[in-house]
């Protein structure tokens, strides 16, 4: 497991407790590029500049996903990757659905009316293409659906908008990105002059543990391999080449007969 080191608040004396907590493996990246098109989603909405700033990704659990979800409106996106819940604060939503249509101050209203929660869920419908980085591939469309209803998020990230208007979004993830694995390969060219350790076994066989517990200077062990039979090459306990082993000026030697040809076709 991944983890960063975080500090609690101060207790009395000043002094902050130090504490591992799980790193999410969400990609910074990804998130950004999550609010890249958030923004342009809302630039085009409001017809103006957005200037967003974002939050890195953390892991989270049920009880800080039932803390940042509640008083929120939720909608949810589905994907192959992973499933994406938009969270909009009740605090927010009114001034998101206002400057949408145009009005620069917010009601006030404690709770939107049903054209307004339409509003909003028409836009909410509309920022789920910036999800794409996240899902992989959208499934389905994006629905309203209550916090308590939806798997407890693993990691979350905020995105804030200071420009034209102050807004937070927040962003869920319902599950962990699958591992990508390597995110490629050195070109052959790079690693030209990389020296690597290379081993020929040209003989092997097998001793009993009573014989190898009595091993003594003098004593013969007499392996299974035949004189003559072909020698393997191997580059860190790989099959390479095989061949013959022999002397040469002097020194051990390893002439090649054959190359392992699934070994050419991966490097």
């Amino acid at each position: 497991m991944i983890a960063d080191l975080c500090f609690d608040a101060p207790d009395a004396r000043g002094v902050r407790r130090a504490r591992f907590v799980p790193r999410s493996s969400i990609p910074l990246a990804a998130a950004c590029l999550v609010a890249n098109g958030l923004r342009e989603t809302l630039r085009e909405l409001f017809g103006e500049r957005c200037e967003l700033t974002i939050g890195e990704p953390a892991a989270i659990g049920r009880d800080a996903w039932d803390v940042l979800s509640r008083d929120a409106h939720c909608f949810l996106t589905s994907g192959r990757q992973t499933d994406i819940v938009l969270v909009v604060p009740q605090r927010d939503a009114s001034t998101l659905v206002l400057r949408a249509f145009g009005e620069a101050e917010a009601s006030g209203a404690p709770v939107l009316s049903a054209l307004e929660m339409h509003a909003v869920e028409r836009i909410a419908a509309r920022c789920a293409a910036a999800f794409d980085p996240l899902c992989a591939e959208r499934r389905g469309v994006t629905q309203r659906v209550w916090a308590a209803g939806v798997p407890a998020c693993v990691a979350y990230f905020d995105i804030r908008m200071t420009l034209p208007v102050a807004l937070e979004f927040g962003i869920g993830i319902v599950r962990e990105l699958p591992d990508p694995g390597p995110a490629g390969a050195f070109p052959a060219a790079l690693l030209g002059h990389v020296p690597v350790d290379a081993r020929v076994q040209f003989a092997a066989g097998s001793v009993d543990v009573a014989a190898l517990l009595g091993l003594a200077p003098g004593d013969i062990v007499q392996l299974d391999t035949p004189v003559g039979a072909p020698a393997a090459l191997k580059v860190g306990g790989r099959f390479i080449a095989a061949g013959e082993a022999g002397v040469r000026s002097g020194r051990y030697s390893f002439e090649v007969r054959a190359v392992q040809s699934a070994m050419e076709a991966g490097s």
